[in-house]
């Protein structure tokens, strides 16, 4: 049986794979998407992705945007993603967590 490569859009956000943790009482928010191998960190208002795809692809020119951050579009226009409240105190060690890989 051979493993498929990659998920579409749909198919991530149908899974479930999108997080929008809130941060409290900051407000602070942070949208997340959960990979295979890793997370991925989105800002959505840059727009921005941690991913490879978006440093090698998108920042050079090749493509307009990860699938990603069109995962995170998707979700948020058709409401289908998990809200996590998280306090403060837990802010900076998720952020490590997300970005050291």
């Amino acid at each position: 049986m051979k493993i498929r490569e990659s998920r579409s859009v749909e198919e991530i956000v149908r899974e479930g794979h999108v997080k929008k943790y809130v941060f409290k009482p900051s407000g602070r928010v942070r949208w997340i998407v959960v990979g295979r191998h890793r997370d991925y960190i989105v800002l959505i208002n840059v727009p921005y992705c941690t991913c490879d795809d978006y440093f090698f692809r998108v920042i050079h020119g090749s493509k307009p945007t990860c699938y990603h951050i069109e995962a995170v579009n998707l979700a948020i226009k058709t409401n289908n993603y998990e809200t996590i409240e998280e306090s403060d105190e837990w802010y900076d060690r998720l952020m490590d967590e997300w970005t050291n890989f």
